[in-house]
């Protein structure tokens, strides 16, 4: 067996036609990312103290949410995958594809660890430490689309990620982490998604 090395300017004229090809290409992430910033920046909101009052909802009940929000997920996504099954995926495609998916197992594999942290330890708490992980990734997975695609707009969206980190950080316990979470899935994935898929709508129409 021989091992195959490829020079710097080979991998850089690589990097080119990645980018080259997601110029033109649409890419096919806006309803996963629509689908998943949509259910739980949901489920955030309604953990926000004025909506849980205005809801009638104690502490305990609005976090069912959550797991409302991972299984209509789950659902919304296996139905995505087995719509899109049978498309074609070019080089763009399949590395901004995997980049999500990584975003998505490493956001899971973050949970089970938080969350068998908390049970250790006897303090939920711990548990608020996801939403700045998921913010985190999000950041890194806009940076990898922008340096694939070449658009400028993504590099915004990785940079005002990754500054929400700290911010949503100073909010931690008082409540108002809910809304400012909601209001950064809406604007990270959300309405970066629907962008994202009618930029493919229109270039396949």
């Amino acid at each position: 067996m021989t091992e195959t090395t490829h020079s710097p300017e080979e991998n850089l004229a690589f990097l080119r036609q990645l980018a080259a090809a997601g110029k033109d290409a649409p890419l096919m992430a806006g309803p996963y990312l629509v689908a998943g910033g949509s259910w739980f920046g949901a489920a955030s909101l309604l953990q926000w103290p004025p909506i849980r009052e205005l809801l009638g909802l104690g502490f305990g009940t609005a976090m069912l949410a959550w797991l409302v929000a991972a299984a209509g997920f789950a659902i919304h996504l296996t139905l995505l995958i087995r719509r899109d099954r049978s498309k074609v995926e070019n080089s763009a495609n399949r590395v901004v594809n995997a980049a999500w998916t990584g975003v998505g197992f490493g956001i899971f594999a973050f949970w089970l660890g938080v969350a068998a942290m908390a049970y250790q330890r006897g303090d939920g708490f711990v548990m608020n430490t996801i939403s700045l992980q998921v913010l985190s990734v999000y950041g890194i997975a806009w940076t990898i689309a922008a340096a694939v695609t070449g658009q400028g707009w993504m590099k915004a969206n990785a940079f005002f990620a990754m500054l929400t980190v700290p911010v949503l950080g100073l909010f931690v316990g008082t409540g108002q982490e809910y809304l400012i979470y909601a209001i950064a899935l809406v604007l990270t994935a959300v309405v970066p998604g629907v962008r994202l898929s009618r930029q493919a709508q229109l270039k396949q129409g």
